[in-house]
């Protein structure tokens, strides 16, 4: 395997046994200087990140966060530190939204069904310079040839997140910082892009989908 640079890892994943197992995983290739877990705490990965913005990382990220949006993490990650290497690591059956996650340039994509060598694969992959995704995730990815596209911005998959969990306008844009007229504008759309009426269907929607 080439040279990975010493860089740090972060595995980023509410499931702990999995985050530990995996980090440990990691620990034992030693190719990384350190590892660090993050549950669901976007406060102190901001931190961290920004007390390690020119250090190399490779961020192992799940995409479904109860707290959190894996994609609105993956552009804050590439705005606080350019130096990292992101790598979906999902258990996601759906070609669209792989199709969709694809779209943000993960550098890896593996799926949580594969094993040790796999991620040795991915992580030699990327250090050569290439992206890589999985045997599992690829022969998802390409089993229906016509996937609909993900009609949500990473914003508008935030707040149907926040949506999921029963919070109302006004606590979803605390949330996300807007002002609860930009969310009642959001939802408006998104329910015009899901072809639906009310919150209720719009989130059905989401889950027949498995965006939420």
């Amino acid at each position: 395997m080439h040279s990975l640079g010493n860089p740090i890892a972060i595995v980023y994943d509410d499931h702990r046994l999995f985050a530990e197992t995996f980090a440990a995983v990691l620990e034992k290739l030693q190719l990384f200087k350190s590892v660090h877990l993050f549950a669901d705490d976007e406060h102190a990965y901001r931190q961290f990140m920004v007390k390690h913005f020119d250090t190399p990382v490779y961020l192992f990220l799940d995409y479904y966060l109860p707290q959190n949006n894996a994609l609105t993490l993956i552009n804050e990650t590439r705005r606080i530190n350019k130096k990292t290497h992101i790598v979906v690591v999902s258990s996601i059956t759906t070609p669209s939204l792989i199709a969709h996650i694809l779209t943000y340039n993960p550098h890896g994509f593996i799926s949580k069904s594969c094993g040790v060598d796999i991620v040795v694969e991915c992580l030699s992959t990327i250090s050569q310079g290439e992206r890589y995704m999985c045997p599992v995730t690829r022969e998802i990815a390409h089993s229906d040839p016509r996937v609909d596209e993900v009609p949500f911005t990473a914003r508008e998959l935030e707040m149907l997140r926040y949506f999921a969990q029963g919070l109302s306008v006004i606590d979803t844009a605390n949330k996300t910082h807007l002002s609860k007229h930009t969310v009642v504008a959001h939802r408006r759309k998104m329910m015009t892009k899901a072809g639906v009426n009310s919150i209720t269907e719009l989130l059905a929607y989401a889950r027949n989908k498995e965006l939420i």
